[in-house]
């Protein structure tokens, strides 16, 4: 018999989940149960249960006694890339070795949503695009441990570790890759995509840094 209070809870579960993806709710932000019990028409119960799962897939924190969607700092974006960059090479390859001709179309919809996504300028469906276009790779990949890892490490990640200019200027070779069936070309592509967006993030962590001095500079003069 179906637990229809596991049920409400997984799917309380599944609408934050997206929500923060897409970034419709934002790092830092609070959730509040009552609020989010109004928003989805069920009961407190579900909704605290629901805040638990995503606490342990580490999309949201505790903050003192509230629960706040999770903001990632400058070290666990990094450590994070770093084991996004090793996922993707792999879904990359094997989807390139064992796509089909519908696994393929897939791929490449999704990753013209994401280009939409781009030119729309609309940052919570870029986010929500970009995740379900690297969704499309790890299920073309047909490794059920590929598919179950992959929806756990983008649900971290909330679409910060590859940023959309990156996605614009190197996406559509990877497609090409995968299309050609050439697997060597589609880790290529991967690697320099995590390439750009580590060269991006220095020159943002750089210019963050001096605008800083800059304004203590202008402070102390005055």
């Amino acid at each position: 018999m179906t637990d229809p209070a596991r049920t409400e809870a997984e799917r309380v579960a599944e609408s934050l989940r997206a929500e923060i993806i897409a970034r419709t709710r934002l790092p830092g932000s609070r959730l509040i149960e009552r609020t989010i019990a109004a928003e989805l028409g069920v009961s407190r119960l579900p909704v605290r249960d629901a805040l638990r799962v995503l606490e342990r897939e580490g999309l949201v924190e505790r903050v003192g006694r509230s629960i706040a969607v999770r903001q990632l700092g400058l070290r666990d974006l990094g450590e994070l890339a770093e084991v996004s960059e090793a996922f993707d090479v792999v879904a990359a390859r094997l989807a390139a070795e064992r796509r089909s001709d519908a696994e393929l179309a897939h791929i490449r919809g999704a990753y013209s949503e994401v280009e939409a996504a781009i030119a729309a300028g609309d940052a919570g469906e870029t986010a929500r695009s970009v995740l379900a276009y690297r969704g499309a790779i790890a299920d073309a990949s047909r490794n059920s441990f590929v598919v179950e890892i992959g929806t756990l490490l983008r649900g971290r990640e909330s679409g910060a570790v590859l940023a959309p200019d990156v996605l614009l200027e190197h996406g559509r070779e990877l497609v090409q890759a995968i299309a050609a069936q050439d697997a060597p070309a589609a880790e290529r592509r991967v690697r320099e995509q995590y390439g750009a967006s580590r060269d991006g993030f220095r020159r943002e962590v750089l210019a963050e840094l001096e605008a800083k001095v800059s304004a203590t500079r202008e402070a102390g003069v005055r």
